[in-house]
């Protein structure tokens, strides 16, 4: 009874968001509707990572929950899982060593 009543709300936010999330940095990002359920059904402290179909790169997808006003709020923060180094970095592991 309970998981047809999670399932009908899942289907309704999916109606009515139509796949797309909304970020923390007020972006829009659109996933398929099976990666839609997994972040639907996200637990707090984990992270998952998905393809966004409106930016066609993989994000990492994470999301806490805020009490604002007596509210709960979720809060979603997409980054990316591989971020870009501009440049290499320096080798501490020989540097270390002494002869």
């Amino acid at each position: 009874m309970i998981t047809m009543i999670i399932n009908a709300l899942f289907s309704f936010t999916l109606f009515i968001t139509g796949g797309h999330l909304l970020d923390n940095k007020f972006k829009v990002h659109h996933y398929s509707d099976e990666d839609y359920k997994e972040i639907f059904f996200l637990q707090s402290p984990d992270s998952i990572s998905k393809k966004c179909i409106k930016h066609s790169v993989v994000e990492k997808i994470s999301y806490k929950n805020l009490h604002r006003e007596g509210k709960n709020q979720r809060d979603y923060e997409i980054s990316d899982p591989y971020p870009i180094q501009d440049k290499p970095q320096e080798d501490t592991f020989n540097s270390q060593r002494s002869y």
